[in-house]
């Protein structure tokens, strides 16, 4: 039978082998959050994208990985490179500084024993900023994009009327997801200029580079499905065709007037999902036939030199009317602008025209998710960290991970206490997250 062993390695037998706690990087956690992202499927990562160190470094990729996701759970002043890592060691580091003072052995340059291996002692210290950085560049992006693939997914139920069925997730039987795109400015470097590119008009350049990002999220809950990143110069319509593998054909995607066209209506309706997109007002849509409730048929025909069939679409055009003083004080109604919404479901009985013309301003729940993310998240920092574009590239998958794996744990708390997802403080349940940062991982199968 073994003997125990000490937080040191050490048996109670006197055999030396590896501590019960393993190689102290090995044990950070995120706290809360490695309920999405427990250290197996960390593991599992680094080695499918073939990441993991070559020998054992200060910085092991699990714990990178861990870090990388932790720089969005500390934005605000003061959270450093240096900080975020001292909040992810913090409890072991310090638990085993304290022992070593007891015992009076403290090194002076603030080096413990962190584990053994083949029978010797293996020492570990905070690493420093540049060691930091360098670690991120091996890391990569693609580890945290599958990270961010692995926990992406609709969390308001599994079907329309289903016992688990969330509020404003559904409409007309189908789940309701919203399409929208935004840019973050990223560091001036040569990297980031050649490949991204900056926003310019005639008179002025910005004075950064941008990434372009788009996202999918389910309405009602903001979970996000699907997520793409590109350079600024490449528009939203190219970026969302990373975004079809993500829809189903029990989804109703929304989107507002800059996506519509022949081309990306043809990519989404061919991954069996429907559509409902809002039409600008040079955009052509001539009746061929009017409907019973008023919405009429159109054809959206393809370029000119494409192979494609045109498609018959259904257009329901309404305009909103509001009620509010003039200057005089009196009340009076005002119209809004007339929308035009251009969806694939034809028939009016079994899609109302204004059921779909009430769901339509769920699209704004992207720019709601979007706010989160520059918001929330960024503590109100325009410019991301990385200077290269693998790792901004690393940054906002991480960032749409994290987001997802706190919008995940906020549907945890609905199903279980039946509060409405949208009555739920995003901005709380991200201090929450970042309040429960501990140090308390099995160590790695390697």
């Amino acid at each position: 039978m073994a003997g125990r062993r000490d937080d040191r390695g050490v048996a109670h037998d006197g055999s030396v082998g590896v501590s019960p706690e393993g190689w102290l990087p090995d044990r950070v956690s995120i706290g809360v959050l490695t309920r999405a992202f427990p250290p197996e499927l960390v593991d599992r990562v680094v080695a499918t994208t073939d990441s993991r160190e070559r020998r054992r470094r200060l910085l092991p990729a699990r714990l990178v990985a861990y870090f990388v996701l932790a720089l969005w759970l500390f934005r605000g002043p003061n959270c450093g490179y240096g900080r975020v890592m001292v909040k992810l060691v913090d409890g072991l580091y310090y638990r085993r500084r304290g022992q070593d003072l007891l015992d009076g052995v403290l090194d002076p340059q603030g080096w413990v024993v962190a584990g053994v291996d083949d029978g010797q002692d293996r020492r570990w210290r905070p690493p420093n900023i540049s060691s930091l950085a360098r670690a991120r560049v091996r890391l990569g992006a693609d580890p945290l994009h599958m990270l961010f693939e692995q926990v992406a997914g609709p969390i308001g139920g599994s079907a329309a009327g289903s016992p688990d069925a969330m509020a404003g997730v559904f409409c007309c039987g189908l789940r309701v997801v919203s399409m929208d795109g935004s840019t973050t400015d990223v560091p001036n470097s040569a990297e980031n200029d050649a490949y991204f590119g900056r926003p310019k008009n005639a008179s002025r350049v910005n004075a950064f580079s941008q990434v372009r990002w788009l996202v999918a999220a389910e309405s009602g809950t903001g979970a996000l499905i699907g997520a793409a990143l590109g350079p600024y110069t490449v528009g939203e319509q190219t970026l969302a065709k990373d975004l079809l593998p993500a829809f189903t054909e029990d989804m109703l995607v929304l989107a507002d007037r800059n996506f519509l066209s022949h081309a990306l209506v043809r990519d989404v309706l061919t991954t069996g999902a429907h559509l409902l997109w809002r039409a600008s007002s040079s955009f052509r849509l001539t009746p061929v036939a009017v409907l019973s409730d008023g919405s009429y048929l159109a054809v959206l025909k393809p370029a000119r030199k494409s192979t494609s069939d045109p498609i018959t679409v259904r257009v329901i055009e309404y305009t909103v009317h509001t009620t509010g003083p003039d200057s005089t004080g009196k009340l009076v109604e005002e119209p809004s602008e007339l929308f035009a919404l251009v969806t694939d479901l034809l028939d009016p009985e079994v899609y109302p025209a204004i059921d779909l013309a009430c769901v339509y301003p769920m699209r704004w729940e992207a720019e709601t998710v979007i706010g989160h993310h520059k918001t929330d998240m960024g503590q109100g920092m325009p410019v991301l960290r990385s200077k290269t574009p693998e790792t901004v590239a690393q940054e906002l998958w991480a960032l749409f991970a994290v987001y997802q794996a706190i919008q995940t744990l906020t549907g945890v708390a609905v199903d279980s206490v039946g509060i409405p997802p949208d009555q739920i403080s995003f901005p709380h349940a991200l201090a929450a997250a970042a309040d429960s940062v501990s140090a308390d991982f099995p160590p790695s199968s390697d």
